[in-house]
């Protein structure tokens, strides 16, 4: 029970797949273990490829119940033009029909992690309910990068752009209240829509910090190769993570050094072409594709040097974990991501898109076995109270408490 013996129901909600081992999902799954041990009573609804559902109850709305009448609708509009678009709005009309049959008047705060959900279910839920959106990144960023990377079907682009330019846009200003974790993700809301300052909350994500250093050390199959230290990606293999910036920088690196092996783990739609990148860059031996893991707080406890080269990222739960785990981080300029990292002291900032600056860094952080294990150890000092559970939590709560008026 709460301090002010009140029970609160709260229902966390997001348009993207989930269970997931990344993503959104930790975090979701974090937050409604604590509010639970509370003494709140929370629901998990969230999307997958055949069905809706609420993760917890294991209760399942199958989307081929409902797409019919949904794509003969959407068949005689614009928004067929552009098969991306169509998808995402078929999904997402589901998602507010599905929303619809909850009773969303039973809870007193729904908390969405992304636009995209925020503005199904505002839709569809009672006036009274509070609504509480928490973008993890900028929807329309992406889709700028995905265009301009030609990463996407080139057919109707400007129909992409404004679609997802309003879907966001009216996500964000459809709750009463929106969570950033990064400065960099404010400004990106306030410059693209409009978003007051006072419509925003800032404060960074955080870790069981505990429980990670434990994980730490239950051994797994990886072993360190006699002479060599390991450089780690973890986390999607798509476009905008930057792997094919980070292969390249590897590829130099190799010309002059051979004292380390790259260790990547995760997946995603662009996985064979990095592998296939690797291959074409001689660098079959040296980097290794472990696949999607849930052991990386082990993986993390072998790595020297950890990589975060993406195009655009907001707060990476990786980058948090490899501080916490006292790995020395190099980060590229994308986004939030300079938020995370003293430059210098608790890591590197490279510039984005900047394979030749990432190489000299690597090879500089490998040379200097000193400097790189301070720099580790900074991180981890530093990070053990940034990224700390504890101080998450209570920011989060207090939000709630203000979002609410209730005692949380």
């Amino acid at each position: 029970m709460t301090a002010g013996g009140l029970r609160m129901k709260i229902l966390l909600a997001t348009y993207w797949e989930i269970p997931h081992l990344g993503g959104v999902w930790p975090l979701m799954e974090r937050l409604a273990h604590d509010l639970r041990a509370r003494g709140h009573e929370v629901d998990i609804f969230g999307n997958n490829v055949h069905y809706y559902h609420l993760v917890n109850q294991q209760r399942r709305f199958i989307k081929s119940h409902y797409s019919p009448l949904i794509e003969t609708h959407l068949n005689h509009t614009p928004l067929s033009a552009n098969a991306v678009v169509y998808h995402t709005e078929v999904d997402r009309l589901i998602m507010e029909l599905t929303a619809s049959t909850l009773n969303l008047g039973q809870y007193d705060l729904i908390h969405t992690h992304d636009a995209i959900s925020a503005r199904s279910i505002a839709r569809v839920k009672p006036p009274h309910v509070p609504l509480l959106v928490n973008p993890h990144g900028s929807l329309l960023g992406e889709i700028k990068l995905l265009i301009d990377s030609h990463a996407l079907p080139s057919s109707n682009y400007d129909l992409l752009y404004t679609y997802y330019s309003s879907l966001e846009k009216r996500g964000i200003l459809s709750a009463n209240h929106a969570l950033a974790a990064s400065n960099w993700l404010k400004q990106v809301l306030g410059q693209d829509y409009r978003v007051p300052d006072t419509h925003v909350s800032v404060f960074p994500y955080g870790i069981d910090t505990a429980r990670f250093h434990a994980q730490m050390h239950v051994p797994n199959e990886a072993v360190v190769p006699p002479y060599k230290k390991v450089i780690t990606y973890a986390g999607r293999f798509v476009h905008l993570k930057g792997i094919q910036v980070l292969l390249k920088a590897l590829s130099a690196l190799k010309q002059i050094r051979q004292d380390w092996v790259c260790w990547l783990i995760g997946e995603g739609d662009n996985k064979s072409e990095y592998i296939q990148q690797a291959e074409s860059l001689g660098l079959g031996s040296d980097v290794v594709f472990w696949g999607a893991r849930s052991d990386v707080p082990r993986f993390m406890a072998l790595t020297d040097i950890y990589v975060q080269p993406s195009l655009q990222d907001n707060q990476p739960l990786s980058v948090i974990e490899a501080q916490v785990a006292g790995c020395a981080v190099v980060v590229s300029s994308a986004s939030g991501l300079p938020e995370m990292i003293q430059h210098g002291s608790t890591g590197v900032v490279v510039p984005v898109n900047d394979s030749d600056s990432l190489f000299r860094h690597l090879h500089h952080l490998l040379q200097y076995d000193t400097q790189r294990i301070q720099m580790g150890q900074h991180a981890q000092h530093v990070g053990m109270h940034h990224w700390s559970l504890a101080r998450y939590n209570q920011d989060m709560f207090h939000l709630y408490q203000r979002v609410t008026g209730k005692p949380v």
